[in-house]
C-alpha cells in the first residue's frame, strides 16, 4: 500500500495492546524494518482524523505528520506498539531499524519518544503506559525526548527532526 515491512515480520493479536508487530524469525541488529509511507498532513489535520487512526501517523516535523488519512488505508506498519525498552528505532524520517538482534516471536517495538515532539498550537500528547518493562516511564509524552536519559539511550535512533532538535537543545 503505502509502506514496507520487512517480510520477516507479521502482526498478530496481542492479548494487552490488540495487535502487535512480531518477527516470524531472527532479525539482525541493523536490519531495516520498515519505510513508512503516506500521506503527509498538517498536525492540525492530523488531530482531526477518525478514530485510532489519529494515533497511526506519525510526527515528521514541527509541522507535519505522514500517515494514512483513512480508515480503510489501515497497514500493518500501523501496528507497531510503544515500549520503555525497544528493540527497534529510526534512521532518517520515515525508516525503523531494528537496534538490536530481534528474536523469532518477540514484539517489535520502539518508544515514542523517538518520533513525538511537543508542537505550537497542538494538544499535548499523552499514553498511559503499560509495556511494564522495568524502565518504564507510566506516562509517555511529547516532551519526553527532552530527558537526557532518553537522548542518551536512544543516540542515533530519534527520527531526524527530532535529533536536530537534541543538538540545538544541547549547544
Amino acid at each position: 500500500m503505502y509502506s514496507w515491512m520487512h517480510p520477516s515480520l507479521e502482526v498478530r493479536e496481542n492479548g494487552t495492546f490488540g495487535k502487535g508487530i512480531y518477527a516470524v524469525s531472527n532479525v539482525p541488529k541493523g536490519e531495516c524494518l520498515t519505510i513508512f509511507g503516506g500521506y503527509v498532513m498538517s498536525l492540525k489535520d492530523e488531530e482531526r482524523l477518525p478514530g485510532q487512526i489519529v494515533d497511526y501517523a506519525h510526527q515528521i516535523s514541527d509541522t507535519h505528520a505522514i500517515g494514512i488519512n483513512r480508515e480503510e488505508d489501515v497497514q500493518p506498519v500501523d501496528h507497531y506498539n510503544h515500549s520503555c525498552e525497544p528493540n527497534a528505532g529510526f534512521r532518517g524520517q520515515i525508516v525503523l531499524e531494528a537496534m538490536r538482534d530481534i528474536a523469532a516471536n518477540e514484539q517489535v517495538t520502539f518508544d515514542y519518544a523517538m518520533t513525538l515532539a511537543e508542537a505550537p498550537g497542538i494538544k499535548l500528547y499523552e499514553l498511559a503506559c503499560e509495556c511494564l518493562t522495568p524502565s518504564c516511564r507510566k506516562v509517555v509524552t511529547d516532551s519526553d525526548w527532552r530527558l537526557p536519559e532518553i537522548q542518551a539511550r536512544y543516540l542515533g535512533y530519534f527520527q531526524l527532526y527530532i535529533a536536530d532538535k537534541i543538538e540545538k537543545l544541547n549547544s
